[in-house]
């Protein structure tokens, strides 16, 4: 396990014109993780504003443009079944013209939906159109309108308009009969809008326009066309709305057609679109430090150097200078110079660029690969929201994979919830396996979280806050926290020593690791002599102060830790301990007296801090109480009393799993970040991100273009010129004997 967790810094000299193809390669190799590079805040906000990292930003706007139009989303793409025989391939000579074809494609796509929508407005508003046109006769009808009919109104106007429904009332006074001569007539169109037709005087016209429009109304314009001379021409009408809605229905069908039939090629350039941005960020840590040549950092795992090594070297022979250096995770990253990067590069690689200079320290952290069991891996979630492990950190993954359950259920403990935390959380894993993530490292977390509970349920003999499962009596193990309040409270208090002296045994280890032993004893070991004395003192000796000062003096138990912890830096200082001959003697006893009061008062509010789960232990059972105390409110007989009271059980059950669940599991969080991490982690750490092109439904070939130096141009102008000399003489002899 070790040799995959510790890294190797590569740092690779590579001719320009392979970059493309050698980033490819990295890619493949998904074992390497790109090194940032080196430089000021002014140079990073100068590339940032690089027109090509702009038209990368531009080109994700698009796609994400060109998805929102096709309603589409990652997940639905993700369940695509592709064979990787009919991936797409791009084949290119560098980035910017992959970017230029898949620009095209979006583009493209972007544009022929646009268009189809304009069309299916289009179509869509000609239909409202005819349809209340067909509305309108159809009303019409009852009143025998026809061509003939319209001879009658000479010297009258006969309309047709549409309002709103909630102008009629208005429409009723602003055409009364005796203010404006007329006749009109209403029907319902829809639920909001109202169709009328009125006929009024000629002579009147200016004065119906300010009329009609205070009720904003709109005409519908009465065509011949579909008038005959003794009826309406319902069939012309019906024709032009099946034309309308055939043509409607074709647009549709194509929109649908492009969003359904092309989810592949979709899925395509959405990978190629990810691949482009992941591509773009490592290709501008490539540091120039020639024309024709660049150079890239990178780390990989330990025990897989001399592969990836050997792979590259194989593919690009004389193209690439690799130097390699092997990362200790004794000390920090930053303390290994640059001598001892070349001194074992000189040993590990004999084909190496061995006279390279490399200046100045590594400016960056090496990142951490947390490498946990399958079984516990999904707590890296809990792990990370903290913080990545540092480099030299021991991952706190597994630890909290045991203890995390267990003070979840302390504070749940339910056999029958527990049960129903497991079947949703081994529901949800399975749900969400392919969505590796949050959702199935949540629902993993949740099952254990169960199997917590269960174990606390039977310690406390609870079933659904019952003593009994299926008539057989639950004998609590330990004790029902309502039965002995105090027993449990002394439970709480050692679990929480217990886990806090874990949680410095785990700093004396880091210590340990890295190379200061001497901190590993004056700080973590002395810090558990403190705490466990002091619990030893309160647990025996109780308050008593007069028999904290006798015979055997158990006052010492704590006086000791403490008085070694303000005297141990300076003393560390004194017999020449390496890193602590910085600061004076002084500053080291302030600091140790400081850190001694804070270690005091801090084990007082750490260790009272799990008094919660006492707290949350009795509300769970509390709730429980009332919920079958309501149920049992319940009174009568018969079948539906009995499924009222089961439907109440089920439903209330319900209730506190979910509300007290989110509340425990909160505060189980909150007791490992505060009480548990805050002892050894620093979380400070990045976490190892292996460079990826995707190729689950596209395939990037890179073109290499030959470099031509300029001797070589030269003498292929030379040759140029003679063969276009050699050319016309030719012809002018071939023209000279024929026609001369």
């Amino acid at each position: 396990m070790r040799k995959y967790n510790d890294m190797t810094l590569f740092k690779a000299y590579i001719k320009r014109n392979y970059k493309d193809q050698f980033l490819t390669h990295l890619s493949l190799l998904k074992n390497v993780h790109i090194m940032p590079k080196s430089g000021t805040e002014l140079k990073k906000k100068i590339e940032e504003k690089d027109p090509f990292v702009e038209k990368v930003k531009v080109l994700r706007q698009n796609f994400n443009f060109l998805y929102k139009k096709l309603k589409l989303s990652e997940f639905e793409l993700q369940k695509q079944k592709f064979d990787k025989e009919k991936r797409i391939k791009f084949v290119v000579k560098d980035l910017k013209e992959l970017m230029n074809k898949t620009s095209e494609e979006i583009n493209y796509y972007t544009q022929r939906i646009k268009e189809l929508e304009m069309y299916i407005a289009i179509a869509q508003l000609e239909l409202e159109d005819k349809e209340t046109i067909n509305k309108c006769y159809e009303f019409l009808e009852k009143f025998y309108l026809n061509r003939f009919s319209l001879t009658y109104f000479d010297q009258l106007n006969f309309k047709v308009f549409t309002t709103f429904s909630k102008n009629l009332e208005n429409l009723k006074t602003l055409f009364e009969f005796s203010e404006f001569p007329n006749f009109y007539q209403t029907t319902q169109l829809s639920e909001e809008r109202i169709i009328f037709f009125i006929i009024y005087p000629k002579e009147k016209e200016n004065d119906f326009i300010e009329r009609k429009s205070l009720i904003h109304a709109e005409e519908v314009h009465l065509l011949k066309k579909y008038l005959t001379w003794d009826k309406i021409n319902f069939s012309r009408i019906n024709k032009e709305i099946a034309n309308i809605e055939k043509t409607l229905l074709k647009y549709k069908k194509e929109y649908n057609q492009i969003r359904n039939k092309n989810l592949d090629k979709f899925a395509a350039i959405n990978e190629i679109v990810n691949n482009i941005e992941e591509y773009n960020w490592a290709e501008r840590q490539f540091e120039e430090i020639s024309l024709s040549q660049l150079v890239i950092k990178f780390f990989v795992p330990l025990g897989k150097s001399q592969e990836i090594s050997k792979k590259l070297r194989e593919i690009f022979k004389e193209n690439v200078k690799i130097q390699v250096k092997n990362i200790s995770k004794k000390g920090s990253i930053n303390k290994v110079n640059e001598s001892q990067f070349r001194h074992e590069e000189k040993t590990l690689n004999a084909n190496s660029y061995n006279n390279e200079e490399i200046s100045g320290e590594l400016e960056h952290k090496t990142p951490t690969m947390m490498k946990n069991y399958p079984i516990i891996r999904s707590f890296e979630a809990l792990t990370k929201l903290y913080g990545v492990p540092d480099y030299n950190e021991i991952d706190p993954t597994p630890f909290i994979a045991i203890t995390f359950p267990l003070l979840f259920g302390l504070m749940f403990g339910d056999i029958g919830h527990g049960i129903c935390l497991m079947i949703a959380g081994l529901i949800g894993a399975i749900i969400f396996v392919k969505r590796e993530g949050s959702l199935h490292d949540f629902s993993v977390i949740i099952f254990f979280c169960g199997l917590g509970a269960i174990f606390a349920g039977f310690l406390y003999g609870e079933f659904f806050g019952s003593h009994e499962i299926l008539g057989w009596h639950l004998e609590p193990i330990f004790q029902n926290p309502m039965d002995d309040i105090m027993s449990i409270f002394m439970l709480v208090v050692l679990i929480g020593i217990i886990h806090i002296n874990f949680g410095w045994f785990i700093q004396f280890l880091n210590y340990w690791k890295q190379d200061t032993k001497y901190l590993a004893f004056s700080d973590s070991f002395l810090k558990i002599l403190l705490l466990t004395g002091g619990s030893i003192l309160l647990f025996t000796w109780r308050f008593d102060i007069n028999a904290w000062l006798v015979h055997p003096y158990p006052i010492l138990l704590v006086l000791v830790p403490g008085l070694l912890l303000i005297i141990s830096k300076p003393f560390g200082r004194l017999i020449s301990i390496s890193y602590l001959k910085e600061e004076s003697y002084g500053a080291l006893m302030g600091e140790g007296s400081l850190e001694t009061f804070e270690t005091f008062l801090s084990i007082l509010s750490n260790v009272s801090s799990y008094i919660r789960l006492l707290a949350l232990a009795l509300t769970h059972i509390a709730l429980m109480l009332a919920i079958q105390a309501i149920i049992g409110l319940i009174q009568g007989e018969g079948i539906f009393i009995e499924v009222l009271k089961i439907i109440g059980l089920i439903f209330g059950n319900i209730v506190v799993i979910l509300l007290e669940g989110v509340l425990v599991f909160i505060n189980a969080i909150r007791l490992h970040f505060y009480e548990f991490f805050f002892k050894f982690y620093q979380g400070s750490g990045s976490e190892f991100l292996p460079f990826l092109l995707n190729d689950d439904y596209s395939i990037i070939i890179f073109n290499i273009e030959t470099e031509i130096d300029i001797i070589s141009e030269e003498i292929e102008k030379e040759i140029n010129i003679k063969n276009a000399k050699e050319n016309i003489e030719r012809a002018v002899g071939y023209i000279t004997n024929k026609y001369l």
